[in-house]
């Protein structure tokens, strides 16, 4: 079982992000692509694999956190995809196992005495996008060696992102990421959809929370780790320490390594 970093906000460029992961003793980086530094257009392939190499480590992708491959519009549907196709492309270049991405839950309508979900409401067509999103995406994988995950955000409690999901989850090369933060913090809304596709999960975010607060040093919060751990070693995940400051991902990766905790990295 592999333990990697995410890009940091905190570092300039992605060779500071390889330093760290280096002297952490970690295993990879997600690029962020958020960022506008690691669009895929910005990204070198060549440069990549030279530095994977050198430092002995490898890089997963986290696709921007507003694509929509199920958008009403055609035309921004086909840009998404676009995104995904060029990040596909990268990844397989550069022998990076997978690309993590979020479920967009659309806009939505607010009356005056609820609120309207746009996907809800018009879902035959919301889904009948997504099946053709999943077969195109899944199409574009095949033969790559790079896995799409799908991760949660505390919104699995809504059915047409259920459906939207397990769409493609009937795809071959297409699983999940558990990010437990955001599930503990969302009151465990998506715990029992990963449960039950529990062997399609292929990639963990893991930091702790309390309450609403995620995002924290592991061991200093209320998730039960050495559970989310034993889980992970089940199903051969990668996992992500995705704590968002310099000093919070070593004070992570120190309580890693104490056996005390009831795990270690070894």
């Amino acid at each position: 079982m592999n333990f990697g970093m995410p890009t940091l906000i905190e570092l300039e460029g992605l060779e500071a992000n390889i330093s760290l992961c280096h002297e952490l003793g970690l295993d990879f980086i997600e690029i962020n692509m958020n960022l506008p530094a690691f669009q895929a257009e910005c990204l070198d392939a060549e440069v990549l694999n030279e530095l994977k190499t050198k430092h002995k480590m490898y890089f997963t992708f986290h696709l921007p956190e507003d694509l929509d491959v199920g958008h009403f519009n055609k035309r921004i549907r086909e840009a998404n995809l676009k995104i995904v196709e060029d990040t596909i492309q990268l990844a397989s270049r550069i022998d990076a196992p997978l690309i993590n991405m979020h479920m967009n839950s659309g806009i939505y309508f607010t009356l005056p005495n609820r609120k309207v979900e746009l996907y809800e409401k018009f879902e035959e067509e919301y889904l009948r996008n997504i099946l053709a999103s999943s077969n195109h995406i899944n199409q574009m994988l095949k033969g790559t060696g790079v896995k799409l995950a799908i991760e949660n955000t505390g919104i699995y409690h809504k059915p047409f992102i259920r459906k939207a999901v397990e769409m493609f989850l009937e795809e071959t090369d297409c699983y999940l990421t558990w990010d437990i933060g955001h599930d503990y913090s969302s009151g465990k809304k998506d715990e029992a959809f990963m449960l039950i596709h529990k062997e399609r999960m292929k990639h963990m975010h893991v930091h702790d929370a309390i309450g609403e607060r995620n995002h924290l040093e592991l061991f200093t919060g209320e998730i039960d780790l050495p559970y989310f751990f034993d889980l992970a070693k089940e199903n051969n995940c990668s996992c992500v320490v995705e704590t968002k400051t310099i000093e919070a991902l070593k004070n992570s990766t120190i309580r890693l390594l104490d056996r005390d905790k009831g795990f270690s990295l070894t």
